[in-house]
């Protein structure tokens, strides 16, 4: 490894966790150009209507006009509808669910992780047989069951993505709770009496 190199590492260290992270980040390419696009849709949900306040589903011009003609910047679909607007729409559904079953899916797998590997025992077998089941299903088609049986709200597409998505977060959180409890500060506790388990 040369000077330059090792210089960069301790300069790394001696940073602070989140700006280690930062620097890191901005030395991925792909990453940086993913979040610069994510950033896109996001002012695009957000200020897109109030800019281009067009109906979506509105039939405004001929069908398969091309982009730029009587104004429509991306041109209009098979049934005459403005194709900008219908994806500064579509933008804005997709944040908002895909928001919510990412929250709703971190909340499910840490919970069950965090009381699997804290109790283990009993609980930890019914947990994990319970991620088991949930990880070994058809997540597509599991998904499209649950959204055909209580129907296509948002609501129930949210809670069907959540729902097949929690297992892998549940498994990485009972690993980092196991690896806790056998810390030496943890066992040191323990022994002290702080903790009963």
């Amino acid at each position: 490894m040369t000077h330059p190199e090792i210089q960069e590492q301790e300069d790394l260290k001696a940073l602070h966790p989140v700006t280690e992270a930062w620097g890191m980040f901005c030395k991925n390419k792909s990453a940086v150009a993913a979040l610069g696009l994510l950033f896109l849709i996001v002012i695009a949900a957000i200020f897109g209507p109030i800019l281009y306040p067009t109906d979506p589903f509105e039939m405004v011009w001929m069908p398969f006009s091309p982009p730029g003609e009587e104004g429509f910047l991306l041109g209009t679909d098979y049934l005459g509808r403005d194709l900008l607007s219908m994806i500064i729409s579509g933008a804005k559904v997709s944040l908002m669910i895909g928001l919510s079953a990412a929250v709703m899916s971190v909340f499910i797998g840490v919970t069950v992780g965090a009381l699997a590997g804290f109790y283990q025992g009993v609980v930890e077998e019914v947990l994990m047989r319970i991620t088991e089941f949930f990880q070994v299903l058809p997540t597509l088609l599991f998904s499209m069951v649950l959204v055909a049986l209580f129907g296509a709200s948002l609501p129930m597409i949210t809670f069907a993505i959540g729902i097949v998505s929690w297992t892998a977060v549940a498994r990485i959180t009972r690993s980092e709770f196991l690896r806790i409890r056998e810390l030496e500060y943890v066992m040191a506790s323990r022994a002290s009496g702080a903790f009963k388990r």
